[in-house]
């Protein structure tokens, strides 16, 4: 053998068992996010859809030009019971749907998109708030028309209904609150079991 010939040194043990670089995981993750939002603007539709036909509309009557919510009788006038049973109701309705949405976002979120964890909590955040925007509006789209404009020139005696109305408008937060919080449930389920199997140890 030629004194000038170098042969290669056998690679080393670590270098044979290193593993492939990692894959650009940007689109998926971008694509994670897109199917979050998405399911929040159909939920939301839905959501605002059923909170709005769940809802019954209270009515009152017209005496001289306005709108009364409530009254039963003009002659004599007379206010039934629980006047505001309307608002409560709207607003109870409306907060069951929230966080029924919401749940089942963030639990599908946790379980079949957990590629990244910031990624999920800002969707989960963007889009929660977006499906929460789009529940009232479905919500007042639906809605009956402002009685008290419906009052001005009507007779007396006139039964309307009484428009949706909601204790709060930041009750549309109840749907990425919600969303968060079945993430955060999820992650801290699974949190523990991964290190068990990470370490290799059993599950206590």
């Amino acid at each position: 053998m030629p004194d000038n010939l170098i042969v290669p040194p056998p690679p080393a043990l670590h270098e044979t068992g290193r593993r492939p670089a990692r894959p650009d995981l940007s689109r998926p993750v971008l694509v994670q996010a897109a199917i979050i939002v998405a399911a929040f603007v159909v939920g939301g539709l839905v959501a605002g859809l059923a909170a709005a036909t769940l809802w019954t509309p209270p009515t009152g009557m017209v005496l001289d030009g306005k709108w009364y919510r409530g009254l039963i009788s003009i002659d004599p006038p007379v206010i039934g019971q629980n006047i505001d049973q309307g608002v409560f109701a709207a607003t109870g309705w409306f907060s069951v749907c929230a966080i029924v949405l919401g749940l089942l976002v963030g639990i599908a979120a946790a379980v079949w998109l957990i590629r990244s964890e910031l990624v999920t909590l800002a969707a989960l955040t963007v889009g929660g708030a977006i499906g929460g925007g789009l529940m009232l509006l479905v919500t007042s789209l639906l809605s009956p028309e402002d009685p008290n404009g419906l009052a001005k020139g009507a007779a007396n005696g006139t039964v309307i209904q009484d428009s949706f109305q909601l204790a709060s408008p930041w009750l549309v937060l109840l749907v990425p609150g919600s969303a968060m919080l079945a993430l955060m449930v999820i992650f801290l389920m699974w949190a523990p079991r991964e290190t068990a199997e990470h370490l290799g140890q059993p599950e206590s």
